[in-house]
């Protein structure tokens, strides 16, 4: 016969379950995956082609590599859905869970990752260094993986040093340089959850928060303007700004307002005084995101789906495939030609792009039943 308690903790399990299950707001999984696809077209064409083919820099163009928006706004995402389950059901239990599961969470797909360069070095596959030349960027493609490769070295990383000494000289994978604030940024998220009953006015310390991080132009700000947008949608304001007519026009012309402001000054240089500026447009830009319904409806939609959960996976992999892939088809084709081939170089990021989907998706399957297996192990931990 089962236990009264045995009972009680699967319908408390059951209850976790269901919270979590709200606060994975569809638009968060789909906001997330067009700013990964961001990241990866910034680095594909931005960053890789920067000199050889200026162009890229155009314009029309700006938009789709604004990489720097992009990564505050992950930020903004991760503070509203690690505290979206705790303003659903109002309990520790699902703060409980995130905790324990957090550091696994991201180093077991960060392993991944690295691991995958481990082996691109062992193999000898990487090509970034001849391909850097070709391209004209040994500023930056030829500043990678400048060391030896090891196996204490790869574990080091991968396990504790992305968090704590990371460097883009001395990195399996330098795009990891966010994982530190990632981790920094959840603790704060899950300390304040943990304060939330125990303080009188919660969220007027949260929006002191983050005026006061924004000033100071720090990125632990976003994560708190997250928490703050999943308090005002467990609070109802967003269905209110959803139906509100005047709301609709203003969120979307203030999407509109930054997409051309970013098409005007493309190109330009974006000094660091500039930095709170940026972390404000990222807050209000999630913000119309997920008030303006059309947008809401957009981010909803089935390849938004599917680029929200293959985000941190195509976030994991695409320098890989830049360092291999794409570096190769560059060498090849300068090899042949003798010159860089602008169209040529243009259809290996576009092939650089689809190969690193492909891989984030085949990433994402191996993912998804480790980490299944780890929650198995990990979970029973808990009361």
């Amino acid at each position: 016969m089962i236990s009264l308690k045995l009972i009680q903790c699967l319908q408390l399990n059951k209850v976790i379950v269901m919270a979590q299950h709200q606060a994975r707001i569809n638009e968060i999984d789909g906001i997330r995956g067009w700013a990964a696809l961001v990241v990866l077209l910034y680095h594909a064409f931005g960053e890789m082609l920067k000199f050889s083919v200026p162009e890229v820099h155009g314009a029309w163009f700006a938009p789709l590599l604004a990489g720097d928006i992009a990564v505050a706004i992950f930020f903004v995402l991760s503070g509203d859905a690690l505290s979206s389950g705790y303003f659903a059901s109002g309990g520790y239990k699902v703060i409980d869970r995130l905790l324990v599961r957090r550091y696994l969470r991201l180093t077991i797909p960060i392993f991944m990752s690295c691991l995958l360069t481990y082996m691109i070095m062992i193999a000898g596959l990487d090509y970034h260094m001849e391909a850097s030349v070709i391209l004209q960027r040994p500023d930056w493609l030829g500043q990678f993986l400048q060391f030896n490769e090891s196996l204490i070295g790869f574990l080091r990383y991968s396990l504790i040093g992305v968090y704590i000494y990371h460097t883009h000289e001395l990195s399996y994978n330098p795009f990891l340089w966010t994982m530190s604030i990632e981790m920094a940024g959840s603790m704060m998220v899950f300390l304040l959850c943990y304060l939330w009953q125990r303080l009188k006015k919660p969220q007027w310390v949260l929006f002191g928060l983050v005026v006061w991080l924004t000033v100071i132009g720090s990125f632990f700000s976003l994560f708190f303007a997250g928490m703050l947008l999943g308090y005002f949608r467990q609070q109802g304001y967003f269905e209110k700004f959803l139906h509100q007519r005047s709301h609709q026009y203003l969120a979307l012309g203030f999407v509109a307002g930054i997409v051309g402001i970013s098409i005007a000054t493309a190109g330009m240089h974006r000094p660091a005084a500039l930095m709170p500026l940026m972390l404000l447009v990222a807050i209000v830009l999630v913000f119309c995101f997920y008030t303006q319904k059309h947008i809401k409806a957009f981010f909803c939609n089935p390849l938004s789906h599917f680029l929200g959960e293959i985000s941190f996976p195509l976030y994991l992999v695409h320098f890989q495939v830049l360092i291999s892939l794409m570096s190769w088809l560059v060498i090849q084709d300068y090899v042949a030609k003798g010159k860089v081939d602008q169209l040529a170089v243009l259809g290996f990021a576009c092939i650089a792009v689809v190969a690193s989907v492909f891989a984030a998706w085949c990433f994402r399957l191996i993912e998804r039943l480790v980490l299944k297996r780890v929650d198995a192990l990990v979970l029973p931990i808990l009361i």
